[in-house]
């Protein structure tokens, strides 16, 4: 459970981004634990340029179009100029373990480069902790994306799902989004 949430995260931030083509490049996933929580980073590259890629991962009513485990998702409140509530509702199965998790997350936009967030806790939250950064690169004719995040669920996982197998669907899942990710920032050259 904790590890499917995780791979939303990932693909969210990555995010958050679609899941189309095979079309952008991962050069690095690690999925670790540490205590109860894991921590997830990662780093990759896709054909179009940052300010369309920082364009599509900051269309928060947009984002069930990059990741297929994005059921909704929808600006709540605008903070400030640089601050958003974001809902989320994301399902999805890691093996036979299927989820649905709802979340609310303060997303700061650090800079045009660079997306921080955590998610806010709540009562019924299925998410203990989690936060995020994206960070991104002009590189070549693209964009260098590094994400990071660190998450404990608030759920029972069970032992044979651990970092290798998170390890794998990220990679699969990460795939498909960065070819979404291609697409969506199209629409914002």
């Amino acid at each position: 459970m904790r590890c499917r949430f995780t791979v939303y995260r990932l693909s969210l931030i990555l995010i958050l981004v679609p899941l189309a083509a095979l079309a952008g490049r991962i050069d690095y996933v690690s999925v670790t634990r540490d205590g109860p929580r894991y921590v997830l980073e990662g780093e990759a590259f896709v054909a179009a340029q940052p300010a369309a890629v920082y364009a599509a991962i900051t269309d928060y009513d947009a984002l069930d179009k990059l990741d297929k485990g994005i059921a909704e998702s929808r600006l709540l409140e605008r903070i400030d100029d640089n601050i958003a509530l974001v809902y989320t509702r994301l399902t999805g199965c890691v093996i036979v373990f299927c989820r649905k998790v709802e979340r609310v997350e303060r997303v700061e936009e650090v800079s045009d480069t660079e997306v921080q967030s955590v998610v806010v806790p709540q009562e019924q939250a299925d998410i203990a902790y989690e936060r995020s950064s994206w960070r991104l690169s002009a590189e070549a004719d693209g964009t260098r994306i590094k994400y990071r995040t660190e998450i404990e669920p608030d759920f029972w996982i069970p032992a044979f799902i651990g970092p290798a197998v998170l390890r794998g669907v990220l990679k699969r899942r990460v795939s498909r989004t960065l070819g979404n990710l291609e697409q969506a920032a199209k629409n914002y050259q």
